[in-house]
């Protein structure tokens, strides 16, 4: 009789041990599976918004993109020919007060020129001809940047512009208006983009019936855009620059920068 009690008792020990592992087993595997979910899945029980926000400020800087070609029978008549042009764009410069830092050589090439010529292969009318390219000369193409600071800057732009139009054969190709330093203007943006994503959650967030949490994931993507300025395209071949367009006038407007800002909010 002892020993049948001693063996229930033993059992049942056995049995409660046994479910006690058991338990903390099934405990333990939950919150793995529940970790894995996570990890594979991102966050749960989040609110995703984008945000914009946008500052308009005053640009200061003036870039201006120039470009000069030039042929010649060998490639050193070609260069000198080109270097003179660059030159004189670089004495009206230096007269205009702009540092040589402000200047930068964005492209120098030289190469041949050809003219195609055909020979008949018989003195027949019909008779069928040979194409041949001939080197002609060497064409050399430099381009500079430009940028133009400072006080009044928009107005020394123009009055560059119209001067290096006056030595003829040299293409303005764009001009445009930048920021130095877009720092400040890209904070203001994102502090709006931000405040835009929260309102837009917090909407969210009351449709659903749920509480806006913190925020567990934030990326941003900056854009900068300027308004329209008139620019100059001037291809000349050596003839001085129209009265009709010198002295235009160049505006500088406003700088949009545009920031988005991407935001997972938690909800409870």
């Amino acid at each position: 009789m002892e020993n049948n009690k001693s063996n229930w008792i033993f059992l049942l020990v056995s049995a409660i041990i046994l479910a006690a592992v058991f338990l903390f087993v099934g405990l333990s595997l939950t919150g793995s599976l529940k970790n894995n979910q996570q990890t594979s899945q991102g966050i749960t029980n989040t609110i995703s918004v984008v945000g914009e926000g946008k500052a308009s400020v005053a640009p200061d800087t003036l870039e201006i993109n120039v470009s000069v070609s030039e042929v010649g029978k060998t490639t050193a008549l070609a260069q000198k020919a080109a270097n003179d042009k660059i030159t004189k764009i670089g004495d009206i410069l230096k007269a205009k007060g702009i540092s040589a830092d402000s200047i930068q050589t964005t492209n120098v090439s030289v190469y041949p020129e050809y003219a195609q010529t055909t020979t008949p292969v018989a003195p027949s009318a019909n008779a069928a001809t040979i194409v041949q390219s001939q080197i002609v000369g060497y064409r050399s193409q430099q381009s500079l940047n430009i940028k133009i600071t400072g006080a009044d800057f928009a107005t020394k732009g123009g009055e560059v512009v119209d001067a290096i139009s006056v030595i003829g054969g040299v293409n303005i190709d764009n001009t445009y208006f930048t920021l130095k330093d877009q720092t400040a203007a890209m904070k203001g943006a994102r502090e709006k983009a931000f405040a835009d994503a929260k309102a837009k959650a917090q909407q969210l967030a009351s449709i659903g019936g749920v509480t806006l949490g913190k925020p567990v994931m934030i990326s941003d993507n900056a854009v900068v855009s300027y308004q329209p300025i008139p620019y100059y395209n001037m291809k000349t071949a050596g003839a001085v620059a129209d009265s009709a367009v010198s002295n235009a006038p160049l505006s500088p407007g406003q700088s949009d920068v545009t920031m988005n800002v991407n935001v997972v909010f938690e909800i409870k």
